[in-house]
């Protein structure tokens, strides 16, 4: 008898409440990514390489399900197109429109975007899959990387928050006739800049970066 399931999961780790399991694995079922939890250990563990991050993890997976939910709904995807749709829904650069458009765009090819969404999974879900159902450890370096990985998430929550804010209060002086627009976008625009290499980056890009141009400016100066 095989000890994994189609997610990947062995067949003795922890039962989830209702027996739903780890999402991780409901989500590796709904969209067929059979094999998705061995493969989740491989990389983390580095038994085929270089370690990847909770991050990297998290969205290799959610690619994964941009690409399967679109095969699903019998539209073949060239090389690259999942990764841009994911990157449209999600990365912090793009705007308001790009994103409504990619939304559209989707919808038009039969994909209910609110439940593609629904199913992305995060750094954590990986961590708590990883770790708690398949028993897997890592050394204390991912301490620090969760922490910087939940501190960006509580920054782009309360960017979200903003965003929606802001829309509520449009919304309402339209209603007033208290400005006079029809569609409109809202974006919320968060950098960090150095006022000495002018870089202006987004926290998630300088948490990615460790660090502005200055610092390859002074490594270079030295040698």
């Amino acid at each position: 008898m095989s000890n994994t399931n189609s997610g990947g999961a062995e067949t003795g780790s922890v039962p989830h409440r209702g027996g739903r399991g780890p999402k991780v694995e409901r989500v590796a079922r709904e969209y067929g990514l059979d094999g998705l939890g061995d493969e989740l250990v491989q990389r983390w563990t580095g038994e085929e390489g270089e370690q990847w991050s909770l991050r990297e993890l998290a969205d290799l997976v959610n690619r994964r399900i941009v690409q399967a939910a679109q095969s699903q709904a019998g539209v073949h995807l060239l090389d690259g197109e999942a990764e841009n749709f994911y990157r449209l829904l999600t990365d912090d650069d793009v705007t308001a429109g790009m994103r409504t458009d990619a939304r559209r765009s989707l919808t038009e090819n039969g994909v209910d975007v609110d439940a593609l969404e629904d199913a992305f999974i995060s750094y954590q879900s990986v961590y708590n899959y990883l770790t708690k159902h398949r028993g897997v450890s890592r050394e204390a370096q991912q301490s620090a990387e969760r922490t910087v990985e939940r501190e960006i998430e509580s920054v782009r929550k309360l960017r979200a928050r903003l965003q929606k804010v802001t829309t509520d209060v449009v919304d309402r002086w339209k209603r007033n006739d208290a400005v006079d627009l029809d569609e409109y976008d809202v974006e919320v625009d968060v950098r960090v800049t150095c006022p000495d290499c002018d870089v202006r980056l987004t926290p998630f890009a300088l948490a990615e970066a460790a660090g502005c141009d200055c610092q390859d400016q002074g490594a270079g100066s030295n040698e």
